[in-house]
């Protein structure tokens, strides 16, 4: 599998106050679309990527705004790049995928960035599906 050089994306992934205007558009959908080239196989199946996403709306839903609930579940949330790392090592996940994922999920920092990365998944969520069709 071959990895491509995503840090030109990761360095444009901002969340919080610093959002990237194009986060939720062309970042999501070039990321996506690059991702999706270089999979093969069993790996970055819809299915699987949506039980990261799912995860992620789980935990923005229970933290909401709240800080102290933030940092109650934060060591929770920094666990899913324990999680993207076995699927990676079960081949589930390519490389680019987990690099991408793990690079999101270190930046978050608070409720809102935790919203921001939620949704700039399911940005690219949306864009996976349409490249699908």
């Amino acid at each position: 599998m071959e990895k491509m050089d995503i840090k030109q994306y990761q360095d444009q992934i901002t969340l919080g106050t610093n959002l990237n205007s194009n986060l939720f558009s062309d970042l999501a959908e070039k990321l996506i679309k690059e991702i999706s080239r270089n999979s093969r196989g069993e790996t970055n199946k819809t299915t699987q990527l949506r039980k990261f996403y799912d995860e992620l709306v789980m935990w923005a839903d229970k933290v909401g705004e709240d800080k102290d609930s933030f940092k109650k579940a934060e060591p929770f949330i920094q666990m899913i790049r324990a999680k993207a790392a076995y699927a990676k090592g079960r081949k589930y996940i390519d490389y680019n995928f987990y690099s991408i994922l793990d690079d999101l999920i270190r930046k978050i920092k608070d409720p809102l960035s935790l919203q921001h990365a939620k949704l700039f998944f399911e940005a690219m969520l949306g864009y996976k599906k349409a490249l699908e069709k």
